[in-house]
């Protein structure tokens, strides 16, 4: 992860520093398992690394990933309660969604941990309970208000890697207009 990150490092450090100065330093390991125990799941080992050295955005105007903001531990419990509680009061009861890939049908579901924050209630999520053929820790996108859901990534460790990629690949901008970094050629 630590590889990973240092090219994203690099990458910010030239071309959007505004962002690269609101990643957080990383989270102790007494801050992973809070919210190990808030959320009732076991992160997997890539996720943890990753949030060692960086622990999400700090009130970020500009997002890290299309915009979108890189969820804290603390902003990952926050979204993921609000969540929580829409799915206990049965908000959801009855609704399904239409996945891509091996995910569960469900609109939204607790083992679905936001990594990221749109501004509209939109997350990648961490995916603790694919569907059949699915892996445990697959990068899937989730929309509030659109029943698609699709897997993006095998694993945080992949989906960071590509962003990484895309990054040094010229496939992502700096766009202070829209929020942030944005994908070009979409």
């Amino acid at each position: 992860m630590e590889t990973i990150w240092n090219r994203i490092e690099t990458w910010l450090a030239i071309n959007a520093p505004e962002i690269l100065d609101s990643l957080q330093p990383g989270a102790t390991d007494q801050a992973i398992n809070k919210a190990e125990a808030f959320l009732e799941s076991k992160l997997p080992e890539d996720v943890k690394a990753s949030y060692r050295l960086h622990n999400g955005q700090s009130e970020p105007e500009h997002g890290l990933i299309n915009a979108w903001e890189f969820l804290s531990l603390e902003r990952i419990m926050d979204e993921w309660q609000i969540w929580k509680d829409l799915l206990d009061v049965g908000e959801f009861d009855g609704t399904k969604s239409v996945p891509v890939g091996s995910i569960q049908s469900d609109w939204w579901n607790q083992n679905w941990i936001p990594l990221t924050y749109s501004g509209s209630g939109d997350p990648h999520c961490l995916d603790l309970d694919p569907a059949p053929g699915g892996q445990v820790g697959q990068i899937i996108i989730m929309w509030h208000d659109w029943e698609h859901r699709e897997v993006i990534a095998n694993s945080f460790k992949d989906w960071l890697g590509q962003f990484a990629t895309d990054l040094e690949s010229g496939k992502y901008i700096f766009a202070k207009e829209d929020g942030g970094l944005i994908a070009v050629n979409e």
